[in-house]
């Protein structure tokens, strides 16, 4: 990971200020990868399961760095390494101070599926009005959200961040480094659960973001979810949803080939391509109306807005029309995919692939089970399973009329030989899995 630092004059003042010691003129940027480094970056290290940062502190001066952090006295015989006691807390400190400098008022996003997407779409929002920054990628655990912050400008009007959790508690301690004012949590699923010991305790840490808002910090609540809609807050509510309730209320509305959803007595214009998202949708409109961007500008928006590569765009690629939502997945995912896929219409066979459901802890078996029954009532022709764990959804679906392969993880290749036998120019594949499964591979 690499940050560029934007806001260089303010950059160098906070660093200064910290480390009067030694002190800097120039910045690039800052990086955890030795191999990114360019000159005049800050290096700090970090360690993995099964490396070191700091082994690559002396490359990462050879190849420009500016100053070199390090937890370690055996590195800072070289003047250019600072020594500080623990990394984590350097980066808490470096994002904790630059909040302190900046007038932006931040707005967390956090959930289980659609943190990316909605922060794409309110930031493509708020930016016809405002001077914004974002979440750089998915950079949203406790290294990536602190310094993906540190690419914001102190003028910013706002900071759109993604707040990520794959463990107990660390959205509260993420809230603890950078304050957020406004919160949203698109959803809650058994996403990543093998790291919690319960369904619950992983609602509690998702919550946390909503708890660390108080008096006029606003959270923006989702109706449809109960157990969101009732949590005792410190703080404002706006609330949305397709019900009759919400301070934002929603119905879908087709008019010909055209779909739309009204949003209280405002309609909003949704590109087919575009209609699996309108949740994701309606959250990022609630907010941005909320900062007086009006509806036209937003369908405006809505209108030129692509799809993040591996989370649903469409790709033609000689005979082969593919659908790339390869991104990540998880059960509620998943079932959103496949719901999907049932209402897009095609003249050829409908294709599913489907990569192992990782981080699913005991239950994993079980899930993959339970979206075979789903796939079952779909109108998906072939399914084709990629990895260990798949084949439970093959071998639990008992629908003569879809056709089930299965792959294991060391079978890429037969994989793809095997779309290129059944696909036909007409037909359409969709593409679902968990990122470590990298199944964009089959047609790059």
């Amino acid at each position: 990971m690499r940050i560029t630092i934007k806001d260089k004059n303010n950059f160098i003042l906070m660093f200064n200020e910290m480390f009067c010691d030694n002190t800097i003129s120039q910045i690039n940027g800052i990086t955890i990868d030795s191999r990114k480094i360019e000159k005049n970056d800050l290096f700090i290290p970090i360690k993995g399961e099964n490396y070191d940062g700091h082994d690559f502190i002396d490359d990462a001066i050879k190849k420009g760095a500016l100053l070199c952090f390090s937890e370690k006295k055996s590195n800072i015989k070289n003047r250019k390494v600072i020594k500080v006691r623990l990394i984590q807390n350097l980066i808490n400190q470096f994002a904790s101070m630059w909040q302190k400098k900046s007038k932006a008022q931040v707005i967390g996003i956090t959930g289980s599926n659609g943190k990316t997407t909605t922060k794409e779409l309110l930031y493509s929002f708020l930016s016809k009005k405002y001077q914004c920054s974002k979440t750089k990628g998915n950079f949203n655990s406790l290294i990536g959200l602190p310094l993906t912050y540190l690419n914001s400008k102190t003028n910013d009007d706002f900071n759109i961040l993604e707040y990520g959790a794959s463990r107990p508690n660390e959205i509260d301690k993420l809230c603890k480094i950078v304050k957020p004012d406004y919160g949203l949590i698109t959803n809650i699923s058994e996403s990543h659960i093998e790291n919690y010991s319960s369904f619950n305790q992983l609602k509690k840490t998702k919550s946390a973001l909503y708890m660390n808002l108080i008096d006029n910090n606003i959270a923006f609540i989702n109706n449809e979810i109960n157990y969101l809609a009732d949590l005792k807050l410190n703080c404002k509510k706006i609330t949305f949803g397709f019900d009759k309730t919400s301070d934002y209320k929603a119905h879908e509305i087709q008019k010909g080939n055209n779909k739309y959803i009204k949003v209280n007595n405002n309609l909003v214009s949704i590109p087919r391509s575009l209609y699996h998202l309108k949740e994701n949708i309606l959250s990022a409109y609630s907010i941005a109306n909320h900062f007086k961007i009006n509806h036209k500008d937003i369908n405006d928006c809505l209108k030129y807005y692509i799809v993040p590569q591996g989370r649903g765009n469409k790709i033609k690629l000689g005979k082969l029309n593919i659908i790339d939502d390869s991104y990540n997945a998880n059960p509620e995912s998943v079932k959103l995919a496949i719901n999907r896929f049932n209402t897009i219409k095609t003249s050829g066979k409908k294709i599913f692939i489907l990569g192992d459901m990782l981080e699913l802890g005991n239950n994993s078996n079980k899930n993959h089970i339970e979206i075979a029954k789903i796939i079952e009532k779909s109108k998906i022709n072939i399914v084709i399973t990629f990895g260990d764990i798949s084949k439970n959804t093959t071998d639990s679906i008992k629908n003569k009329n879809i056709k089930t392969i299965h792959y294991y993880s060391d079978q890429l290749l037969d994989l793809k030989n095997q779309i290129n036998k059944i696909a036909t120019e007409n037909d359409l594949i969709y593409l679902k899995g968990s990122r470590s499964m990298k199944l964009e591979r089959v047609y790059k």
